[in-house]
């Protein structure tokens, strides 16, 4: 009866999509990186999660940041993981102000496969 209410008990949530993820784990030193490198002046917190073969970055930056800056914090949010990191997993960034702001949030998008970020639309 068990089987015919919860078929998927006991089964791996990703199915085989993980295969060879310990190969190119990301260790605590890589986010620490990511942390230390994008806390500046204009940036007040960075936060880091992951679920599966997703990276999310969350940043929140100063309310004088302008669209473009903000955008290049995510080219510098993925300089410490290592190509075969970048190829493995997928990121994707999240970008939001102090303050509300028309223009803010923003998400950037890096597939396993591309090599560059694709934003949300400019609003």
């Amino acid at each position: 009866m068990k089987n015919i209410f919860f078929p998927n008990t006991g089964k791996a949530i990703y199915g085989n999509r993980l295969e060879g993820i310990e190969e190119v784990e990301i260790k605590d030193k890589t986010y620490d990186a990511v942390k230390t490198s994008l806390l500046t002046e204009s940036v007040s917190k960075v936060s880091t999660s992951i679920s599966g073969k997703l990276v999310k970055i969350f940043i929140t930056v100063k309310e004088d940041v302008s669209l473009e800056t903000a955008k290049s914090y995510g080219a510098k949010a993925l300089e410490p993981f290592s190509t075969e990191q970048k190829n493995y997993y997928d990121f994707q960034i999240y970008i939001t102000k102090d303050k509300e702001s028309e223009q803010f949030p923003i998400i950037g998008y890096k597939h396993k496969s591309k090599g560059t970020l694709t934003w949300t639309k400019d609003r």
